[in-house]
């Protein structure tokens, strides 16, 4: 028996012991919502804002949660201490449930509730220093992205085929303007040094971290400017970095075959990294 432990319907089981039903409309519809927690230190990291960002989009979708804000806390952190674990993050899934198969939605149903306790991957601080690599790539999904939808089957073949060309992520452009990564929200700082990320809309998903690293950069007095941007600046851009809950702040070095500034994570992003890591904490 695995010694993981997960959340299933108001029930904490080995992650071996864990199924759904095979109508679950999760499974057959990808009819549901989600969320990542960031867990650092024995805290959780933004957990409100999370959470009031699954309520949104949930009621997008006109899906109803039969459980509390503080019942989540709860759940999380029994999650969290069941695994021994007093870092990592929450996955947390909820669908709408087992049904007979409808094309339309159900007017009565439970909602399927899981949610897992993982480690983070530990990034080592040179390369964090260096840059990672991304591509870019036309941006395939739907017009609905600011829904945290479990829909995700073309960010997945984005993100396969970033990795298959050595990239940890693929920079989505659509109507000529740079939209999010396939996971994640895109910051670029031109050469007055002002930090640049596009405004929340329906193209993208209003990153809590981004919200958080807009947030503290302000408080430390570099100039943040929510605008479209096309994909010649960002090719231009003196530095590229990506946020999310699992990357935290993740610099790039390179997009495609060409190389952001001296190819090195700029000052802005490596300040802001710092500033993070010590909010987190």
């Amino acid at each position: 028996m695995s010694k993981k432990i997960v959340f299933l319907n108001d029930e904490f089981l080995a992650y071996d012991k864990a199924f759904i039903h095979i109508e679950d409309r999760g499974f057959q519809l990808a009819d549901g919502v989600y969320e990542v927690i960031l867990y650092q230190n024995n805290k959780l990291v933004d957990f409100d804002e999370h959470i009031e960002r699954l309520f949104r989009s949930a009621k997008e979708i006109n899906l109803k949660i039969n459980k509390s804000k503080i019942e989540f806390k709860e759940i999380f952190l029994k999650l969290f201490a069941e695994n021994n674990l007093d870092s990592g993050y929450i996955y947390l899934q909820v669908t709408r449930g087992k049904h007979p198969r409808i094309q339309t939605q159900p007017k009565d149903y439970n909602p399927t509730i899981n949610a897992i306790a993982n480690p983070l991957k530990i990034i080592d601080q040179k390369d964090l220093e260096n840059g990672f690599k991304a591509i870019t790539h036309d941006d395939i999904r739907w017009k609905r992205c600011n829904i945290k939808s479990i829909a995700l089957l073309p960010s997945t073949l984005l993100k396969e085929k970033a990795e298959n060309e050595n990239a940890i992520e693929a920079i989505l452009t659509r109507d000529g303007f740079v939209t999010e990564g396939s996971f994640c929200n895109v910051f670029i700082v031109n050469d007055k040094k002002q930090l640049i990320t596009r405004p929340a809309d329906n193209y993208i998903l209003e990153g809590i971290t981004r919200n958080r690293v807009i947030d503290l950069a302000k408080k430390n007095n570099i100039e943040v400017i929510e605008k479209k941007f096309t994909k010649e600046e960002l090719l231009k851009a003196k530095e590229v970095f990506l946020t999310s809950s699992t990357l935290k702040i993740r610099p790039i070095s390179k997009i495609d075959d060409n190389v952001i500034s001296n190819g090195k994570a700029g000052e802005i992003a490596q300040k802001l990294i710092e500033l993070y890591n010590n909010y987190c904490y």
